[in-house]
């Protein structure tokens, strides 16, 4: 009997999000923004914005949201007035000093008051010395995000010039695109390459948000555990702005069949799976914890390079990972570039009968991972299962669909 497709829900873009909220301050006329994310993240960037705008507290805590840590670095660094930035002790831990140091060179006034690159700091905001920034992206490549949004702000306009290779390049053209929308102009130039970014109003009446490709991850993860399941997930673009969206073209290799429309994506597996994986993540690493946990579970031997910079994530997800699958019976091994994941039986629900819970790791990316066990066997906890609304406050009631 032909089963009835399940249409899942996703969230929109918290990345997106994030950028529209940058550039919605920045205009003087305000932008509406549709259809914006509800993420903790994006609820929390929109609510430190707001009291930036109003003048009223100086002290912002971004809780536990790296990206907006980030963002705001940037932004109150040349917001004049004396600011202090901080957030949670795991934002405390997530490497900050590539940016710190960027925008010191450049005449901006922070103090690190803990750990030198680290959060808490003090920030004399101030229109810099020079416009000019010198940043290294091999560690994240949100530091450039941040500096190219606040560079329309300078009085002459800013220019970004990228040190060494950026992990996660897709997400700097994403900012870049986004901001050409809004009538931000910028040119690249030279090698190493160079953003120079003419000082700006964004200007845009109306953005829709799209839905978030790496929260697609899980139910791609999810419809291959499950044969002859069909899934379809709206709001998918085909002609997206997301780099994430190389998930399809990883699970239509794994063995899915993958339809996408204009607007929506249609998957089912009901195809041979694939015996071995072999993919570069280096652009895509928000797509590891899912893929990861799908050839464990299907027993497929993966080879997944391009993974180091995940130590530098919510939690160390190399050793998230490796710790997890452990208890599963399925051994990874990590060479410091590659992560491999043995072959081995596929998963059943009496393999995970008696397994223990699985730790989260406060990591909103592991607890949807591993939560996508459950389609099955609906026993499997997440000993934090609250830590998802980082970035999906509904994956548990929509990973309850999918567990027949």
């Amino acid at each position: 009997m032909e089963l009835e497709t399940i249409q899942i829900t996703l969230p929109s873009s918290k990345s997106l999000s994030n950028r529209w909220l940058m550039l919605d301050y920045m205009s003087r006329t305000g932008i509406k923004i549709k259809n914006i994310s509800t993420s903790n993240d994006t609820q929390q960037l929109g609510r430190l914005l707001h009291q930036l705008k109003g003048g009223r507290r100086h002290n912002f805590d971004c809780r536990d949201a790296a990206t907006v840590a980030r963002f705001m670095l940037s932004l109150l660094s040349i917001t004049p007035g004396s600011h202090t930035l901080t957030g949670s002790d795991q934002l405390c831990r997530r490497p900050m000093g590539p940016l710190i140091n960027a925008l010191r060179e450049a005449g901006c006034i922070i103090t690190c008051t803990g750990e030198e690159g680290f959060l808490p700091v003090k920030i004399e905001g101030t229109v810099p010395v020079a416009s000019r920034v010198v940043i290294d992206c091999s560690v994240s490549s949100q530091f450039a995000s941040a500096l190219l949004l606040s560079a329309a702000t300078m009085p002459q306009g800013g220019v970004v010039e990228l040190k060494n290779a950026p992990v996660s390049e897709p997400y700097i053209e994403m900012t870049l695109k986004v901001m050409e929308q809004a009538k931000v102009q910028w040119t690249l130039k030279g090698n190493p390459p160079t953003y120079f970014v003419e000082h700006s109003i964004p200007q845009c009446d109306v953005v829709s948000i799209e839905k978030d490709w790496s929260s697609a991850s899980y139910f791609f993860e999810a419809v291959a555990l499950l044969p002859d399941v069909p899934v379809r997930l709206p709001g998918l673009m085909r002609e997206s702005l997301q780099g994430d969206q190389a998930v399809r073209d990883i699970y239509a290799k794994l063995g899915l069949t993958v339809s996408q429309g204009d607007q929506s994506i249609e998957l089912r597996r009901d195809n041979d799976l694939c015996k071995q994986l072999e993919w570069d993540f280096a652009n895509t690493p928000d797509l590891v914890p899912a893929v990861a946990v799908t050839c464990a579970a299907l027993g497929i031997e993966a080879r997944m390079t391009g993974v180091a910079n995940l130590r530098y994530k919510e939690s160390d997800r190399i050793e998230s990972i490796i710790a997890e699958l452990k208890k599963l019976g399925r051994k990874v091994i990590f060479d410091g570039e590659s992560m491999i994941i043995q072959a081995g039986k596929p998963f059943t629900a009496a393999t995970l009968e008696n397994a223990a819970t699985i730790c989260a790791h406060d990591d909103h990316r592991i607890a949807m991972a591993f939560g996508a066990l459950k389609v099955i066997n609906p026993k499997v906890e997440v000993d934090n299962p609250a830590v998802v609304a980082k970035s999906f406050p509904d994956f548990w009631k929509m990973i309850d669909r999918l567990c027949l």
